[in-house]
């Protein structure tokens, strides 16, 4: 069941992803349209907040509570960064329920770095191996900040390299690309095009970035401009380890092609 905006560029991706990965989806406009409407077989929930107006943490309970088998996850648009503080005594309180064991609080735009494990289905595993060998470079301004990186690819049976800028001459056709913040600050989605093309003159390489706590436009700006996969620091192992094995690998977007083309 989905609840809430589903087309926005917030909600997009996570509902397209969350279609693929069901029979069927049962769509509601808000709790109180769903605790109305209920339908037959839900066994996840989803919904989508992208305003800080009324919203009802025990109608998420209640509506958990008649589907006991379902996991929850409320998505958090830009708008409502701050409400995990400003409403922290009605999370609290709703935290107290039996069903809220069942329920996850992610980041709209980062729901990527920690998918829950029943959205991906019963074949997920936390570390995915890559389906053929493969290599990562991880750009960093330090060792001691790209070793962990280093270490997560090489255990998903990648050979990683560290590179401290973004030089093609140097090395040739990479498959992944991790963008740590101490090199690759939030910028312009121009400032990405040119950033990734300076490493991937082929086009072949899919990117990602390790950031921390990025904003909305900064995540908008990258991913605008060809990166697949933003990570917000402390992140998920997860999903770096599902992205470097391919779950997220796909094409570059069509701004990163037209500057290779020009």
């Amino acid at each position: 069941m989905w609840i809430g905006h589903r087309t926005s560029n917030e909600f997009h991706a996570c509902y397209q992803f969350a279609e693929s990965n069901s029979l069927q989806i049962a769509f509601r406009h808000s709790l109180r349209d769903a605790l109305e409407r209920p339908a037959s077989t839900v066994d996840r929930i989803i919904v989508s907040r992208n305003h800080r107006g009324d919203f009802d943490w025990n109608h998420v309970n209640l509506l958990l509570g008649r589907y006991q088998d379902a996991q929850g996850m409320v998505l958090l648009g830009a708008a409502c960064e701050g409400v995990r503080h400003t409403e922290r005594f009605a999370v609290a309180a709703a935290a107290k329920s039996e069903a809220a064991s069942r329920l996850s609080v992610y980041n709209a735009m980062l729901w990527r770095q920690q998918v829950p494990r029943w959205m991906l289905g019963s074949a997920a595993h936390p570390v995915r191996i890559a389906d053929q060998k493969i290599t990562v470079a991880v750009i960093a301004a330090t060792l001691p900040i790209a070793e962990p990186l280093l270490d997560i690819a090489s255990g998903c049976g990648a050979s990683a390299i560290w590179m401290r800028h973004d030089d093609s001459l140097r090395i040739r056709n990479l498959d992944r690309v991790i963008w740590d913040d101490s090199v690759a600050t939030a910028d312009t989605r121009q400032r990405w095009v040119s950033r990734m093309a300076a490493i991937d003159p082929t086009g072949r390489s899919s990117h990602a970035w390790v950031a921390n706590t990025p904003r909305y436009h900064q995540i908008a700006a990258a991913e605008s401009a060809g990166v697949q996969l933003v990570l917000a620091k402390p992140y998920s192992i997860r999903g770096l380890t599902q992205w470097i094995g391919g779950a997220h690998q796909q094409v570059a977007t069509q701004p990163y092609r037209e500057k290779l083309a020009a």
